[in-house]
């Protein structure tokens, strides 16, 4: 039993990936132990927390922006308020081992993991998102209602705060409990609602770059057709979820069209944008390792275990030409062997060219060696 309880991945991938939503019941157990209303509120009080706090009143909604100081919590109404804080994954480790049940699905294409408490009555309004979204339903419960499908030109309410849909036509709706999970495709208008108080619901966002934001990051001019994005078909997604594959390369090419670029051009400056760390101020550089002693644990004859600073973001591409790892929004030359390791966070059998890469890796503190740092 996955995540997408008797839905076959392969089968989720041909009928609702990017198509059509799906409601899975009983998706995964004990959802309620992975984070609480007191963990969010403390993650949104911290300076680098990214949080905000949405006030619904009468078909009105407004935000506010943190952090925020902790007496605000105690001053909040007893209805209609939801907390919603981004990157989750990144601040508690229980909520980032989620992301291990998506294996199915493009490592490169996520987003983060967004949490929202929210109190009776409480929710962000109708609106749609450009990402694929996994809403797993971890405490009290939700009313989701789905509504048309949206894009660019779709009328919005005039509300400085909040993107809203000026009109909401409901195709059908779900009523969630905890472990429940509903996916939504990019571009599907939605709503939800808390249904009395400790509400929590986890969102696991996969996005997907735009044909503007590829072309800029190409160097070329953008063009007028603002929300066309990368789409996956059912071979651009690799069974290594961290593999961007040719497959992949061929879509973005199709997607750039009509402007015939380079394809090397267009893999660098792709592998390098889904890379790009969204919080790069949080990965702080560590304490150089020394050579010879990276050396001597590699050289231990056992596989080198790895662990990925939790902002970091990384991907590889390797066909019989050229492999390159990119990490960070910067893309390096690697063997497969090497850039598959460092992905998947288990090196063997480096080569002496390769041990750069790896320090440099090491010092800018995306990558940190487990065994090195229990000795420090």
């Amino acid at each position: 039993m996955t995540i997408l309880g008797t839905t076959l991945p392969s089968a989720f991938i041909a009928a609702h990936w990017q198509q059509k939503p799906l409601l899975v019941r009983g998706a995964l157990g004990h959802a309620d132990a992975l984070i609480d209303g007191d963990d969010l509120a403390g993650i949104a009080c911290e300076p680098d927390g990214d949080a905000r706090l949405v006030f619904a009143d009468n078909g009105h909604w407004r935000a506010e922006h943190g952090p925020f100081d902790e007496t605000v919590f105690a001053q909040l109404p007893t209805h209609s308020w939801t907390l919603l804080v981004q990157a989750v994954d990144q601040w508690i480790p229980e909520v980032g081992e989620l992301l291990r049940e998506f294996g199915f699905l493009p490592r490169w294409r996520l987003d983060d993991i967004m949490v929202s408490y929210a109190a009776d009555g409480g929710g962000v309004g109708p609106h749609f998102d450009y990402y694929d979204v996994f809403l797993l339903q971890a405490c009290g419960q939700r009313a989701w209602q789905i509504g048309q499908r949206c894009d660019a030109q779709s009328p919005l309410r005039d509300n400085p705060d909040m993107k809203l849909l000026r009109d909401f036509n409901e195709t059908g709706h779900h009523t969630v409990s905890p472990g429940d999970m509903l996916y939504l495709p990019a571009g599907i208008a939605h709503w939800g609602t808390a249904i009395g108080d400790d509400c929590i619901t986890i969102s696991i966002g996969f996005r997907a770059p735009s044909k503007n934001e590829l072309l800029e990051a190409c160097g070329e001019e953008p063009c007028a057709e603002d929300d066309i994005r990368y789409r996956d078909t059912p071979a651009s997604i690799d069974p290594d979820p961290w593999r961007i594959n040719t497959a992949a390369v061929d879509n973005l090419l199709a997607l750039c069209a009509p402007l015939t670029l380079p394809r090397d051009t267009v893999l660098r400056a792709f592998g390098s944008l889904v890379t790009e760390p969204r919080y790069p101020e949080r990965i702080a550089s560590e304490a150089a390792l020394p050579a010879a002693e990276l050396t001597a644990l590699l050289g231990a004859g056992q596989p080198l275990a790895l662990e990925h600073h939790p902002a970091s973001r990384f991907a590889y591409y390797s066909d019989s030409t050229q492999t390159l790892l990119f990490v960070d929004g910067e893309p390096h030359r690697s063997t497969h062997a090497v850039a598959r390791g460092i992905c998947h966070g288990q090196l063997s059998n480096v080569s002496d060219d390769e041990h750069g890469l790896l320090l440099q890796l090491l010092k800018q503190g995306s990558v940190l060696i487990e065994a090195w740092q229990a000795r420090r």
